[in-house]
């Protein structure tokens, strides 16, 4: 991949890091933006996708690991992921992260894309938003856990959830200015 290519949302222009986007599958019939569900545990919440594909979700913010004076995101470069736009007593936003701990409603043995942490402290989760295929449509999620090989970010459906986690099957996805 080219670090140097722009990342664009659904309407053809840049992501910046001074803007919020809604986060929607690449495919329209398959589902709604990105949300967050609580976990139980003080100040941790899992990253799910909403059932339908009219609702929104949760605006993120997405931030350059490197921040500079240009607000561009750029593909395959490390980024910062967080909701806004939703307060709990623990922060106004909520950084992404994986985590292995796993949702109440949930089964099987995934790593699990969560907002916030169990002690409201910043986690410092690094992604990124890479092209995946010559004739795909949007971009696939990529996290970057410590030192080993950034991996997918794809859905895990389990009775009434959709949740995200590390996958070999990528979802696609596109952006949409919240703004």
């Amino acid at each position: 991949m080219d670090p140097s290519q722009l990342v664009y949302d659904a309407d053809g222009k840049e992501l910046r890091s001074d803007f919020g986007y809604y986060i929607f599958p690449a495919n329209p019939s398959n589902g709604g933006g990105l949300t967050y569900v609580p976990s139980g545990l003080r100040c941790l919440n899992f990253v799910a996708q909403e059932s339908g594909k009219a609702l929104l979700g949760i605006p993120v913010s997405i931030k350059p690991r490197n921040a500079s004076a240009d607000p561009s995101i750029r593909q395959s470069s490390d980024v910062f992921i967080e909701f806004i736009e939703f307060n709990t007593f623990c922060a106004k936003r909520n950084d992404w992260h994986i985590t292995s701990r796993q949702p109440r409603s949930s089964s099987g043995q995934h790593q699990y894309l969560a907002a916030g942490n169990e002690d409201g402290i910043k986690s410092f989760g690094l992604f990124r938003i890479e092209k995946h295929g010559a004739n795909t449509a949007g971009y696939k999620l990529v996290a970057c856990v410590d030192k080993t090989p950034c991996r997918d970010i794809g859905l895990f459906a389990y009775k009434d959830k959709t949740w995200l986690t590390i996958s070999d099957n990528p979802f696609m996805v596109v952006f949409k200015n919240a703004n």
